[in-house]
């Protein structure tokens, strides 16, 4: 057998092979010979059929059979003593295989990248700090007493803040337009939910009164209506003055605590925030430090690597989507992203599982039990029966694994960091969890 490698990329590889034609004629009389005991043909006693005749009736079938483990152990043989490890799934490409002559053919495929630099020395990395404050907790606070909001009917003018029902019909030179026109519409003033113009004219109007209000379309509003002038005629027929509940025992056991403390209740959303905190900053440096490495680390992708990881990103999506209750039958005609659409995102993910391979594998890591340990019972302090929770998790070896893999990428960003000039970043909790 002989093999060339050919370079054709930084990463693509171009395999021919050469398989004498002794070889396949040696693999093709020994199928025949298999064949022979088995083939019926008329005249003949099963297993003596003449060699002759069964050559002629099965020699393509024969060498179609061989030529697939000609390939696959031939392509082996050639890899391993080129050195060679594919990234992917070689692409072969066979000559016309004639009778007597050497086999030929050529493999092409991608090999795995080589990385310049596997940690972060000198490399300077912004590390976010915080922590939650009285005013962070105040904040929540009030967004619980804005969803108890209670609207309260008011025989007065609208003014900002204050919900109102309106019907309106709009048109453009006399004529209605399709969604210009709603019944009993509630919109709240001052929170943009509807133009700037339409809001304006709506400001001041009481129940039962009916205006003409004049409401110019921004020129990138849509292709039918950009850059139009419409009349609304707008009829009120509520005022409503929002209304919020008084932190009080009423107010907290409606959230669940019975005790009524307020103190209860803001333990309960220091401790949320904690939670939410603790999970934004270590999202935040992980990606800090993982950007830092792929960009000291740029170089060529496996196109097919590429294209596989945008197509488990796509079934993502799908699953999302069903987990959110989207029928199935619905996303059978769901119209797929293009790929040049992904490609970047895909890259990202793949050149960062390689570099994250290549850092476990030099550095020997494996997860640590007592990270997994810790993490395993703080994520079953918010269920009902921790113990449960946690005797699923250390039984189940698919849910084990995934808490592995997550503790074992923890390390890694342990490990680059440890090189790395970290400086700290003081943060209010507020800004960092508007980030989530």
């Amino acid at each position: 057998m002989q093999a060339s490698v050919e370079k054709t990329s930084a990463i693509g590889r171009k395999v021919s092979v050469v398989v004498p034609a002794e070889k396949i004629e040696s693999a093709v009389q020994k199928r025949l010979k298999q064949l022979s005991k088995r083939v019926k043909i008329q005249g003949f006693r099963p297993g003596k059929v003449p060699m002759k005749i069964v050559e002629q009736q099965y020699r393509g079938t024969a060498t179609n059979d061989v030529l697939g483990d000609l390939i696959q152990n031939s392509l082996a043989e050639a890899l391993q003593a080129q050195e060679i490890v594919p990234a992917v799934q070689p692409d072969i490409t066979p000559e016309q295989l004639e009778k007597g002559e050497d086999f030929k053919y050529t493999a092409t495929f991608d090999v795995y990248p080589e990385f310049e630099k596997l940690n972060l020395e000198g490399v300077k990395i912004i590390k976010p700090q915080s922590e939650v404050g009285d005013e962070d907790i105040d904040k929540v606070v009030e967004n619980m007493r804005k969803q108890q909001l209670e609207w309260v009917e008011r025989k007065r003018k609208s003014k900002k803040g204050d919900r109102v029902i309106i019907d309106f019909v709009g048109t453009i030179d006399g004529e209605e337009f399709p969604g210009g026109k709603a019944e009993d519409h509630g919109m709240v003033i001052g929170e943009n939910q509807m133009l700037p113009d339409f809001e304006k004219g709506v400001k001041g109007m009481k129940a039962g009164e009916s205006k003409d209000v004049e409401v110019v379309f921004p020129e990138d509003y849509n292709e039918e209506l950009g850059g139009k002038t419409a009349i609304f005629k707008i009829d009120v027929k509520t005022v409503s003055e929002g209304k919020l509940p008084e932190v009080d025992e009423d107010f907290v056991k409606s959230f669940g605590i019975e005790s009524g403390e307020v103190a209860e209740l803001r333990d309960e959303v220091r401790s949320n925030l904690e939670t939410n905190l603790e999970s934004q900053l270590s999202s935040t440096i992980r990606q800090r430090t993982f950007d830092a490495l792929l960009e000291q680390n740029e170089t060529e992708i496996p196109e097919k690597m590429v294209r596989e990881e945008a197509g488990r990103m796509v079934q993502e999506q799908k699953n999302q989507m069903l987990q959110q209750g989207i029928d199935a039958k619905l996303l059978e005609n769901f119209p797929e992203p293009e790929f040049e659409t992904l490609k970047p995102q895909a890259e990202k993910r793949v050149a960062l599982g390689l570099l994250m391979m290549e850092v476990i594998n030099k550095e020997s890591l494996k997860p640590e039990e007592d990270r997994v340990n810790a993490r395993i019972e703080k994520m079953a302090s918010s269920y009902e029966d921790p113990s449960e929770f946690i005797d699923y998790y250390k039984s189940n070896q698919q849910a084990l694994a995934q808490v592995q893999s997550l503790v074992l990428e923890e390390q890694v960003v342990d490990l680059l960091l440890e090189k790395a000039d970290v400086e700290i970043e003081e943060l209010k909790a507020s800004d960092l969890l508007s980030m989530q």
